[in-house]
């Protein structure tokens, strides 16, 4: 049927009126959170006037607090929980979690120390401690605390995983491949697993590097780190049509990702010898990000390859611009100067 000026006018105000609708709504909805996280912190208030030797109530506030950003107000009201009672574990937990988020590491570590002072059990610290033991490289405690927390729960993929840093660090690479391994088998959703076993097997030229990439890729379609490190091991494979590939399609996915472009360019540049391609890559990699150095010298490699002399010391120029102290450009440039004179 066809429809009237006088049809399509009604349409237009109905249309309006949901627009307008679905604003005051969502101002409405606003209002609401805030009212709720009012109406929440007044039930707190009152349950901590009613009972102030509850340990749970000051924890509820900081819970609270945290959720709204107030990092130092949520560590006070823990800190209310644990003079309610010193032995309220989750207290000791999550000021040292937010402590370690903050960066605050001396405190965190007295946070963790007094948690296992009273809960030699407690997982949560028994892995945090473990993890600051590996910073510090002290590799049998770190072993300790990590066993400690699996002889509470046997299923923890992190605690595997630590210890495969641990093995690879001592150069113990059979375990640390077992431990990740383990992690893995432990955990199937664990990403940063896979991503870790695949960088390892990389590492030692071993194909089933791919497999673990790949299933990384299954896990996060979406992440850009498990394609970038396949791409990087099908290049070093000598791989580099496929590799080509996968640069293009994170390309797609991140489209401001500068070092695509660039290995994109040097596939072509050294790999390939297709040095218009190469020059054309670096410079949608300088498009991306304007003071990349090594991709303006890069494409005076390419353009100096393909007799532009000029445009090649423009770009050495440039890149010595960037970085006064690069060597490999200033060579390069003096080069292009004796081809012109």
């Amino acid at each position: 049927m066809t429809r009237t000026r006088g049809d399509i006018l009604p349409a237009i105000v109905f249309a309006c009126s949901i627009l307008f609708l679905g604003c005051e709504n969502s101002d409405q909805t606003t209002a609401l959170n805030s009212e709720r996280e009012l109406s929440e912190a007044d039930s707190i208030h009152a349950m901590i006037m009613s009972n102030p030797q509850d340990p749970k109530v000051y924890a509820a506030r900081a819970e609270l607090k945290l959720k709204n950003g107030d990092t130092t107000g949520a560590i006070e009201d823990w800190d209310l929980a644990l003079r309610a009672d010193s032995n309220y574990a989750p207290a000791w937990e999550m000021q040292a979690e937010v402590l370690y988020q903050l960066r605050q590491f001396e405190p965190c570590l007295d946070k963790l120390e007094n948690c296992l002072e009273r809960f030699p059990d407690d997982v949560a610290c028994l892995m945090r401690r473990a993890e600051f033991a590996i910073h510090l490289n002290q590799y049998e405690d770190a072993f300790e605390w990590l066993n400690g927390a699996l002889r509470v729960d046997d299923q923890l993929h992190e605690a595997y995983w630590m210890k495969g840093r641990i093995y690879e660090a001592t150069g113990a690479l059979e375990k640390a491949q077992s431990s990740y391994q383990t992690a893995i088998e432990v955990n199937p959703g664990f990403f940063e697993g896979f991503i870790t076993l695949g960088i390892f097997l990389a590492s030692q030229q071993n194909p089933l590097a791919e497999e673990y990439y790949r299933s990384a890729m299954e896990l996060r379609p979406n992440a850009v780190e498990p394609h970038y490190n396949l791409a990087i091991f099908l290049q070093d494979s000598g791989r580099y049509q496929e590799a080509l590939k996968l640069y293009q399609k994170i390309l797609k996915m991140d489209s401001q990702n500068a070092t695509a472009s660039y290995n994109q360019g040097l596939i072509h540049l050294v790999l390939l010898h297709v040095y218009d391609c190469a020059a054309f890559c670096f410079g949608e990699a300088i498009d991306r990000l304007p003071y990349y150095h090594q991709a303006f010298y890069n494409r005076g490699l390419a353009l100096e390859s393909m007799g532009q002399t000029q445009g090649a010391l423009d770009d050495y120029t440039e890149a010595l611009r960037l970085k006064p102290d690069y060597t490999a450009a200033a060579k390069a440039k003096e080069r292009a100067l004796r081809a012109l004179n």
